[in-house]
């Protein structure tokens, strides 16, 4: 009883997983920065 996985595939698969992770990663911490240039601006109006 041989399992014959290809490699190659699952390490595709993984790349891709990897790679979305990275984005979300990414677009969370342009939302949070995108907030703070915000209430930075806000802030400097009031001034």
């Amino acid at each position: 009883m041989k399992l014959g996985i290809d490699f190659t595939i699952v390490g595709a698969a993984m790349l891709f997983v990897v790679l979305i992770t990275i984005q979300i990663t990414l677009n969370r911490i342009y939302i949070v920065l995108k907030d703070i240039r915000s209430l930075l601006n806000i802030k400097k109006t009031k001034d």
